[in-house]
């Protein structure tokens, strides 16, 4: 079945041919496949939403791009099924730093030690995903010291904190770290302070399985996330809220805020890779749903600049 057909059935779409749907502008960064293998992510794509230009920046994976330009990734460092990377910013034109953290004998999906590495607003610190042991809370299923933590580095590679039972890190628009929560802290949604330090839980204990591929609006006061395979928002401020933002028969991989915060752009899932194409709408407006069918199959996260 047509991808549009299927939004049709899932309630996105007024109609046929309905009302005019809006010209999104701006840029999406995403991962798509590369190096021979369909079902890997390996090189960091742009698509030009006001051109439909699609372009390949970077050899990697887990791309983030920041308001200023720059864009945080997992950068491969040698060839091989399973081959180091690296946590890597290149700044606006594209120029790579040293990286800030070694992820050893890395394989996505096999040995996915580290990712998604987010740059920080003020552009002086990375956080990032990394698998290991040597934790005091966290145990995998044999019992053993092993969690998934979230890193807070320099960007010398320093690193200024660590985070046990944490995963898919993002900033909000103010310095603070948001943290999506595991199993091993019962999940939900969790804010450290600007230092970073002393996360506290900011979901109501509603959030009650593990969430991933947080979002923060741009003025911080929503983050949208991956959960149960649709896409959800949870309002920041004030007593939280938590909203439902998309119903569709495939499953949502990822999402972004547009720059001026009023629409999503989503990214879902396929038979053995993403579908090929991303979905932009605004919440709350059926009719505002426009779907861009795309030459490759994105896979996450999805930010849009």
């Amino acid at each position: 079945m047509p991808l549009r057909h299927i939004l049709l059935r899932a309630g996105l779409l007024a109609a046929v041919g309905g009302a005019q749907t809006p010209r999104y502008a701006g840029v999406l960064t995403f991962a798509a496949a590369g190096d021979g293998d369909p079902l890997t992510p390996a090189t960091v794509r742009e698509l030009d939403l006001a051109t439909g230009r699609l372009t390949t920046r970077f050899d990697g994976l887990d791309a983030t791009r920041a308001r200023s330009g720059e864009t945080a990734f997992i950068r491969r460092l040698a060839g091989g099924y399973y081959a180091d990377h690296a946590v890597v910013v290149a700044d606006a034109r594209g120029v790579l730093g040293a990286p800030l953290h070694l992820c050893r004998a890395f394989n996505w999906s096999r040995n996915r030690g580290c990712g998604t590495p987010k740059l920080a607003p003020d552009g002086r610190r990375v956080a990032f995903t990394y698998a290991g042991g040597g934790g005091s809370r966290c145990t995998n299923s044999y019992g053993m010291a092993w969690a998934d933590y979230v890193v807070v580095t320099d960007r010398r590679g320093v690193e200024l904190g660590r985070f046990e039972g944490y995963a898919d890190p993002e900033w909000l628009a103010d310095g603070r770290l948001l943290m999506m929560g595991s199993a091993c802290r019962d999940a939900g949604v969790w804010v450290a302070d600007a230092t970073p330090r002393r996360p506290a839980r900011v979901d109501g204990g509603r959030v009650t399985t593990p969430a991933t591929r947080p979002a923060a609006s741009p003025d911080g006061g929503r983050v949208a996330f991956v959960w149960k395979g649709q896409l959800w928002a949870l309002s920041l401020a004030g007593r939280p809220a938590l909203e439902r933002l998309t119903r569709l028969p495939n499953a949502v991989t990822a999402g972004a805020w547009s720059p001026d915060g009023r629409a999503v752009a989503v990214t879902m899932a396929g038979v053995s890779v993403p579908a090929r194409a991303v979905a932009l709408f605004r919440p709350g407006e059926p009719a505002s749903l426009e779907i861009r069918r795309l030459a490759v199959a994105p896979y996450g996260p999805l930010s849009w600049r």
